[in-house]
């Protein structure tokens, strides 16, 4: 017999005091991700995203990054992302979402500091590591085991924050001071009617600069921006409430429902009620 000690006493993962709220786990095999989760913020949850394949490049707060194996992203709660695939993108992830966080010296809700890299690069031992811990914690889960899936939660937050003391980290690269604007508005008023010529009469810049800006920060055209985000927060109110599709659609902006229908379908891949069926979240 080989026995192993523990060799210091125990400190919770990012100094949390208290016992943060389990909300949800899920995988997304390579085939399942032809229906993306479009671009879309949470008001009062943390998603610890783990890429297990595939390629793709997802965007955080409008700054894109390179999304592969042992990719470790780390969503703050309120920060706008989107994680682009599809049939000729496929990308494999596991994910949990977790509520009720408190750090010390963050706000609430927040996982790393604002400057910090939401991203970091895991080694093929890491990769392995954290994942095996991540399908225990969805079986826990889809077993019924809250109590023990929310141990595990622990378990897996002490490993990333040790992943990520370890990773050569920098600061992320927030864009010019006009991107940040650019993109701030639109968070703030997607859900609202408004021309290019509004938006860049707002921001007290030519429509032909917003354009340019926005595309080379973000990688979309304003009004790709302003559809993406549209369509996330839609999947959003799908997946979380049981609000009628008609409601959704007037809520995220669209007064003809068989327009956001139509847009939707195209974005997603499959019509809104077909992805409230389809897109299970536990619990």
């Amino acid at each position: 017999m080989v026995q192993c000690f523990v060799k210091k006493e125990y400190e919770p993962p990012f100094g949390i005091a208290k016992m943060p709220r389990l909300f949800s786990v899920s995988r997304t095999d390579a085939q399942a991700s032809a229906h993306p989760r479009v671009m879309h913020a949470h008001d009062d949850l943390v998603e610890v995203v783990l890429v297990r394949g595939g390629e793709s490049r997802y965007f955080v707060g409008g700054t894109p990054y390179d999304a592969a194996r042992g990719c470790l992203f780390i969503f703050n709660s309120r920060v706008v992302h989107d994680e682009p695939s599809g049939p000729d993108r496929p990308v494999a992830t596991a994910s949990l979402a977790l509520g009720g966080l408190a750090v010390p010296g963050l706000r609430e809700n927040a996982l790393i500091p604002e400057q910090a890299s939401p991203v970091c690069h895991l080694s093929e031992a890491q990769t392995v590591r954290l994942e095996r811990l991540y399908d225990v914690l969805y079986e826990e889960l889809t077993a019924g085991n809250d109590d023990g899936a929310h141990h595990l939660l622990l378990a897996i937050l002490t490993l990333v924050q040790q992943y990520r003391a370890a990773a050569a980290d920098g600061a992320a690269d927030g864009g010019s001071a006009v991107a940040h604007s650019i993109k701030t508005y639109i968070d703030a008023h997607f859900a609202e009617e408004f021309s290019l010529q509004q938006m860049a009469d707002a921001l007290h810049i030519s429509p032909y600069h917003l354009s340019h800006v926005c595309k080379e920060a973000t990688g979309y055209s304003p009004l790709q921006y302003v559809l993406r985000r549209r369509i996330g927060e839609a999947q959003t109110l799908l997946i979380t409430t049981d609000l009628p599709i008609t409601r959704i659609a007037a809520q995220v902006g669209y007064d003809n429902p068989s327009h956001f229908n139509a847009q939707f379908a195209k974005a997603v891949g499959m019509a809104p009620r077909t992805f409230r069926r389809a897109y299970v979240y536990h619990q």
